[in-house]
């Protein structure tokens, strides 16, 4: 979220759950809110999902958040176990 977005101040540091994570019928990961101007507070709800490994933006805003990089595909564009049994 924006830092100046006062709707979300309340979460700033708390975690939110991704809810495709439990595609095993396990656990879901649970990821931090953080804040970083990149953030449009007009666009959409003015919250973002940040996926360092998807995008160069994202990457960008996770190498300065220390976010984990989470690989999903094997070198030959399969799904690996981190995308869950469903993927």
């Amino acid at each position: 979220v924006n830092p100046e977005d006062e709707r979300y101040t309340h979460l700033i540091g708390k975690r939110a759950l991704v809810p495709m994570s439990d595609s095993d019928g396990g656990k879901m990961r649970s990821i931090p809110i953080i804040t970083d101007d990149y953030v449009d507070m007009e666009f959409g709800t003015g919250a973002l999902k940040i996926t360092p490994g998807h995008d160069p933006n994202d990457y960008e805003i996770g190498k300065n958040h220390s976010l984990e990089i989470m690989n999903v595909m094997n070198k030959d564009a399969t799904m690996n176990s981190n995308a869950g049994a469903r993927y």
